[in-house]
């Protein structure tokens, strides 16, 4: 038996049927209605045929007949379950007992039928089977395609995952995740490495700990705090930090914080809010610094050349006078007395003209006890010399003898930069008395402190963020803006820290903590102990 020839006109075939049955009246009678509700229509008269007509074209249902010579209708369903599980198999029979339906059933037969067939019955059930397997395959198709979507997917996700690991850990930037209390989640090995601590070490640590509170800026840790509980939309933050990094370093960074938020997996999971920082930092930084404080000290040339040369004139006015004395007059005994004030007072032109060059030279840090006392006067002395001080009332006060671990000329760069910044405030009060400096020197917790207070017009709120900046200043022409940004860098440097405070009625206090010098036997605990007050009115 072979494929029957569609008769009639042609009609659209809405899928391939196998029939399987050994009487042919029964297989033509099942071909024709078949064909005539525009089915195409496979015969086959035992399994063996059977088998091969499905290997041969594509086949959407089989209807075959439960008894044939060669083969039952549940051996056919096996084999093609082996070759496409997907195919429904129809089983007609004129057994009218149970026990070849369940079999059928057991063998995943899509349906049952008993002969006589009707024309009606075959259709719908043949309809219901196609229809069955179309739903079955685009199932099957989804299936494999959002497999195949997960597949690639996952590929992404993983090489995505890749790729942020190596950026998070390799970028020069250091990242830091922070929960809403300011505590340490994770690290990337950028910050790690500057920290100077294996991860481990630095999980669930306060962000108080690796930062330094900034002079205008505040604490870290408050901001972190206080940006977390933010709405999302507003969650950032940019400025400036100090980085307690390896080996007692004070690393300055710009600092950028974001909110972000945990997506939440199930309806009621509670999302979770993290803080990143980004940080920013030169890894060339000490030798800035160094280049830094060099233009500092280029800068002060011309306060100290304003001095000298007031200095160089009054010392030069009696050695004019002397050498016209002994110009016009014969030798006398006194001459060897004029020849010696004349030695002395070029003797002074010459330390005056070093301390010109002073500052032109290489420096090398010698650090050990300074007494903070002396020098802040001999800095007085200076301004004092150089008119610098004059209708204003400056108040020093010494409760205790502060001893530092510093530098000498390290402590002379930042008193004289803190006092010239206070009387540059007060301006030149119109002719009449300009205001008031008051320097207070004391201890605090293991700090020496050097307060600056002055009771000028104070810094705008719009630019106190920035007067730690290099070159930023304020005064114009008359100012180099690197005052206090070596101010901040040198108190880094020496372990300390520096205060801001904007917030007086008037005027503008800076407050500079510099570690006490402490050793056994050392000048802190031998100096001897003593109270000065000094108010003086400079005219």
């Amino acid at each position: 038996m072979g494929e029957s020839k569609r008769q009639g006109p042609a009609t659209t075939c809405d899928g391939t049927v196998l029939i399987v049955e050994d009487d042919d009246l029964v297989a033509s009678a099942l071909s024709l209605s078949l064909r005539h509700a525009g089915y195409s229509v496979v015969t086959a008269g035992d399994v063996e045929q059977a088998l091969e007509r499905f290997g041969d074209q594509t086949v959407d249902v089989v209807v075959t007949d439960l008894l044939m010579p060669g083969g039952t209708g549940l051996d056919l369903l096996k084999h093609l379950d082996q070759r496409d599980p997907l195919v429904p198999v129809i089983i007609i029979t004129a057994d009218m007992s149970l026990r070849p339906a369940a079999e059928a059933v057991r063998e995943h037969a899509f349906d049952y039928l008993t002969k006589p067939v009707s024309r009606e019955q075959l259709l719908s059930t043949v309809a219901r089977a196609i229809e069955s397997r179309r739903h079955t395959e685009a199932k099957r198709s989804a299936e494999r395609r959002l497999h195949e979507e997960h597949r690639q997917l996952a590929i992404r996700h993983q090489r995505t995952a890749m790729l942020l690991s190596v950026l998070y850990n390799r970028a020069v930037e250091g990242i830091i995740v922070l929960d809403s209390a300011g505590r340490l989640v994770d690290a990337s090995e950028s910050f790690v490495s500057l920290a100077g601590q294996p991860l481990h070490e630095l999980l669930d640590v306060d962000i108080r700990e690796l930062f330094e509170p900034h002079p205008t800026e505040g604490d870290v840790q408050d901001r972190v705090v206080r940006l977390a509980a933010e709405p999302l939309a507003s969650g950032h933050w940019r400025g400036e930090v100090t980085v307690r990094a390896a080996r007692g370093r004070r690393l300055p960074a710009r600092m950028s914080l974001s909110v972000c938020e945990t997506p939440s997996v199930e309806a009621d999971d509670e999302q979770t809010r993290y803080v990143i920082a980004l940080l920013y930092y030169e890894t060339a930084y000490e030798e800035l610094s160094r280049q830094l404080q060099q233009a500092d000290r280029l800068a002060t040339i011309g306060l100290l050349a304003g001095s000298a040369a007031h200095e160089i004139k009054n010392e030069l006015g009696p050695l004019l006078g002397y050498l016209s004395m002994l110009e016009h007059g014969g030798s006398d005994p006194a001459v060897a007395a004029m020849l010696k004030i004349m030695r002395e007072s070029v003797k002074r032109v010459e330390e005056h003209i070093e301390q010109i060059l002073a500052p032109l030279r290489p420096r090398v840090r010698t650090r050990g006890a300074v007494v903070l006392r002396e020098s802040i006067e001999g800095i007085l002395t200076l301004l004092r010399r150089a008119g610098r001080l004059r209708r204003l009332q400056l108040k020093v006060d010494a409760t205790e003898e502060v001893v530092i671990h510093a530098d000498k000329n390290e402590i002379h760069q930042i008193g004289l930069n803190l006092i010239a910044n206070a009387v540059d405030a007060l301006g030149d009060g119109g002719g009449g008395e300009r205001g008031t400096i008051n320097v207070r020197l004391y201890c605090e917790q293991g700090f020496g402190v050097l307060r600056v207070a002055d009771s000028g017009q104070g810094i705008p709120e719009t630019l106190r963020a920035r007067v730690f900046e290099p070159f930023f200043t304020t005064k114009g022409s008359g100012g180099t803006g690197l005052g206090l940004p070596v101010v901040l860098d040198i108190v880094r440097s020496l372990g300390g820290r520096v205060t801001l405070d904007n917030n007086t009625p008037r005027g503008t206090v800076v407050t500079v903590y510099l570690p006490s010098y402490r050793a056994e036997g050392s000048l802190e605990s031998d100096a001897e102990r003593r109270t000065r007050q000094i108010t003086r009115i400079d005219g």
